[in-house]
């Protein structure tokens, strides 16, 4: 069966770059048609933290940044790797794409208070201002489109389906010393007890799931067609020019020729064992916390029409540590340890060996790449988190939760393991005893006199911010010392690919002699990042992501009024 459609602009995924993209072209006044290849909208946004990278925005403090001083700090961090013409063109769009959003759809964002660059004593960089995160968003509003909303990691949810955010976390904690954190977790609890009994989840949504949930509200108050389940099998060409795509659901062939071109926004090829095996890194684990979606599709699409892939420097991905826990349904859970647990007072990461090889508390991209290195004599095996019963009931450690929430069970199903001692915690992980009780002892002094002298753990704002201020000397380090012990494997994954679709400075997808590809855009992961495989702070991938899915609705009506006036 086939079936012909036409339509003004395509674009393939429905991450926030792609829904970006979407909606720029319908509030341009385009008709749009939005392609998803799994039953559900969001890609990996939706299992995001959902902050978005963009400098000199509405939100940020007037006066203490400019679009010169964020180019010096990009340039102190890419160094030679830097594509000054993209970045440019990022730095002048990305306030006008989080401006036009605001005012024109259900998109809101709002500044973090207090979030450093993660280079943070880089030439520019600054203290707040550059990282967004999206208000938190009802998602009742949809009804029962809602079910078509991408959930986030269940690692990341509360009693079976309650979103928080690390405000919410906070008052959590806090809650049997403060009256206002008390009211603040009730209210959590109550909304969420009256959110099942409508919907599967709590409908409260915060971090990635409330963005992708207001990008998909915006589209359906505007009726932008979405194609879900649906891939697209070849790109349309029309002489030198893209002209629409060859798409394919439930045994139908849909044929859709789009006057504007076509965007291609489907989310890199984290996801592709064949991509990952040549691309990436060896000692990067098979396991990614990615959507499963992320095949490369995108980036075939436009290989096949004459598009270079360009490999980036730095591996060809953004990295994080990750632990690994199988679920009950036989699934793999993949935990990213981003900001809630490595750089606390009390713990340490330590290689196979026994010994630190980093600072704990330095940014996630950093932590693995030294990981990577630490790993390189040790094909196959992990690194290891360990710390104390002190930290583990104050902080948790991954997927368990602080108050030693869910630790038996951890412990049981092996996720974590526990000993009464460091030697016997050694032996049972297979480390050095000697080498642990040797690195824990040096620790532990570091603890005493605040300063780490072998990676300078707390020593910059950016590792100061994910500590505990309450701790002193340095809010990162902290004694372990208070049995019983515990250890947690570690490995590096990838939390997105940095390789991808050569593009200008329009999102247009470049053939190898440099030349543009009319009517065909990549932006997100599709398209080669401007950060070349560096991490110079949070939302690195959305910022830019949305931003060049901007970049290219804006070209594509333009080009489309353009030629609609000859």
């Amino acid at each position: 069966m086939r079936d012909d459609r036409h339509t003004d602009l395509l674009v393939l995924g429905s991450g926030a770059s792609g829904m970006t993209a979407a909606l720029t072209a319908s509030v341009l006044g385009l008709d749009v048609m939005l392609v998803e290849k799994a039953d559900v909208v969001g890609g990996t946004t939706a299992r995001s933290a959902g902050s978005a990278w963009v400098p000199n925005s509405r939100h940020s403090p007037p006066g203490r940044d400019s679009p010169d001083n964020a180019l010096r700090y990009l340039r102190a961090v890419l160094g030679n790797r830097l594509d000054e013409t993209r970045v440019r063109a990022f730095l002048a769009a990305a306030p006008q794409m989080v401006a036009f959003l605001e005012d024109n759809t259900a998109v809101a964002f709002r500044d973090y208070a207090h979030h450093p660059d993660y280079w943070a004593t880089a030439e520019g960089a600054t203290l707040s201002g550059r990282v967004l995160e999206p208000v938190p968003f009802d998602a009742s509003v949809l009804g029962k489109a809602f079910a078509k909303l991408r959930p986030p990691l269940p690692e990341f949810m509360l009693l079976g389906g309650m979103m928080v955010d690390r405000t919410d976390i906070g008052h959590l904690l806090n809650a049997r010393r403060s009256f206002a954190s008390l009211r603040h977790s009730l209210g959590l609890v109550a909304r969420y007890g009256a959110d099942r009994l409508r919907f599967a989840r709590g409908a409260r949504l915060v971090m990635g799931n409330a963005l992708v949930g207001r990008l998909y509200y915006s589209l359906l108050q505007r009726r932008i067609p979405i194609l879900l389940s649906t891939e697209a099998v070849s790109l349309t060409p029309s002489g030198a020019r893209i002209t629409g795509a060859l798409l394919q659901s439930d045994g139908t062939c849909v044929a859709v020729r789009s006057r504007a071109g076509v965007i291609l926004a489907t989310g890199g090829l984290s996801r592709n064992v064949e991509m990952r095996r040549r691309l990436l890194p060896p000692g990067v684990s098979a396991y990614s916390p990615v959507a499963e979606g992320a095949q490369g599709e995108g980036i075939a699409l436009g290989e096949q029409v004459g598009g270079e892939l360009s490999a980036s420097d730095g591996g060809n991905g953004f990295w994080s540590p990750v632990s690994l826990r199988r679920r009950r349904d036989g699934s793999m859970a993949v935990f990213p340890h981003l900001v809630l647990d490595r750089g606390k007072p009390g713990l340490i990461a330590v290689d196979p060996r026994g010994r630190r090889f980093v600072s704990e508390a330095i940014d996630y991209h950093r932590f693995a790449e030294a990981m990577l290195a630490a790993l390189t004599s040790f094909p196959g095996k992990p690194c290891f988190l360990v710390c104390d019963d002190r930290f583990i009931g104050k902080y948790g450690l991954g997927m368990v939760r602080p108050g030693r929430i869910s630790l038996r069970q951890a412990v049981a199903d092996g996720y974590v393991t526990r000993a009464d001692t460091l030697e016997a915690l050694a032996q049972t992980i297979g480390i050095s005893s000697q080498a642990l009780l040797q690195t824990v002892a040096r620790h532990n002094g570091f603890a005493r006199t605040g300063v780490d002298e072998d990676f300078a753990k707390g020593s910059d704002a950016y590792q100061q911010n994910l500590g505990d201020p309450r701790n002193r000397p340095n809010p990162c380090i902290g004694a372990i010392d208070k049995p019983p012990f515990y250890a947690l494997a570690i490995h590096p994954s990838d939390i997105g690919t940095s390789c991808g679709l050569r593009t200008n400075a329009f999102a247009q997808v470049l053939r190898a002699d440099a030349s543009p590809i009319a009517g065909l855009y990549a932006c997100g992961n599709d398209m080669v990042s401007i950060m070349a495989g560096a991490y110079p702070g949070p939302g690195i991938n959305i910022g830019p992501g949305m931003t060049f899915g901007f970049i290219a609705a804006r070209h594509a009506a333009a080009n489309l009024t353009k030629s609609s006036a000859l």
